[in-house]
């Protein structure tokens, strides 16, 4: 039987690349969730027009993970789709900031709030035995925990970490006159503190971060990437489809494990565990 996955944000950007390669490449079954109706169909149109024939492979799921009732109704609706199978895995990859031009509160809300919004409501329909969730995190997560006050770094980096506290460094960095790529970078701290939480009560399952890399995206535009998109789901592959040797764990965009406190760069050293303050 075919994986069956959900990708948020799968309408466009790494989502729209994953979602394409996970159906025309690896046969899957893709749920692809985007908040906008006509620009998930869209995608969903185009992927089908990419491998005629996988019509059954691909299905539009309209979810905005900023909202609390559109992930509940996404949820119900991919569970009455589902029957008695179950979803391999969940990718939280919807994401905004820096050239979206959003406000911190968004940020915080959709790159925080959203992965743990849609884990809470799509948990249940996971596999129980084999599940998978990747969390796409960013490299902005280690930039901010290098500039980070010690006790906001010692807080984020412990598999100690806890949700009340993770929302408390979020507070704390969120002052008036905040700039965006503060916000930015500590949502994504944030999200590999949240993963880390989650690998420590489900260990049944393979629960991990990454960052794509510095790819080519509407949320980077003007910032000098020029990486394709389909060049930022190695990670993401490693994630959902090899053989892992821990939980929990960040993984840098070529899939190796790296440091949650500095940039570790492809190519380098893998991350192995020990203290990176």
């Amino acid at each position: 039987m075919s994986k069956i996955i959900l990708v948020t944000g799968g309408n466009a950007g790494i989502g729209f690349a994953l979602c394409t390669q996970l159906v025309v490449d690896k046969g899957c079954k893709v749920y692809l969730g985007a908040r906008n109706a006509e620009r998930g169909q869209k995608a969903v149109a185009d992927i089908i027009a990419k491998a005629p024939g996988c019509e059954s492979k691909i299905e539009f799921v309209e979810i905005d993970v900023a909202s609390d009732a559109s992930v509940k109704a996404a949820a119900e609706t991919v569970k009455g789709k589902l029957g008695d199978t179950k979803l391999y895995a969940i990718v939280n990859n919807a994401g905004t900031g820096l050239a979206h031009g959003v406000t911190n509160d968004v940020i915080v809300n959709t790159n925080l709030y959203g992965p743990k919004r849609v884990c809470e409501a799509f948990m249940p329909l996971l596999n129980p035995t084999e599940g998978r969730i990747a969390n796409v995190g960013s490299g902005a997560g280690p930039m901010y925990m290098a500039k980070a006050s010690p006790e906001n770094k010692a807080i984020l980096k412990s598999f100690s970490v806890t949700w009340e506290q993770i929302e408390d460094v979020v507070k704390k960095e969120m002052v008036p006159g905040a700039e965006g790529f503060t916000a930015y970078g500590v949502s994504k701290a944030g999200l590999t503190g949240y993963t880390m939480i989650l690998a420590k009560q489900f260990p049944q399952w393979k629960i991990n971060c990454l960052s794509p890399g510095f790819i080519n995206t509407a949320i980077v535009t003007g910032y000098g990437a020029s990486k394709p998109p389909e060049e930022g789901t190695v990670a993401l592959h490693h994630c959902l489809f090899n053989d892992l040797k821990g939980n929990g764990y960040y993984y840098g965009s070529d899939g190796v494990r790296s440091p949650l406190t500095y940039m570790r760069n492809p190519g380098e050293p893998e991350y192995d565990g020990s203290d990176d303050s």
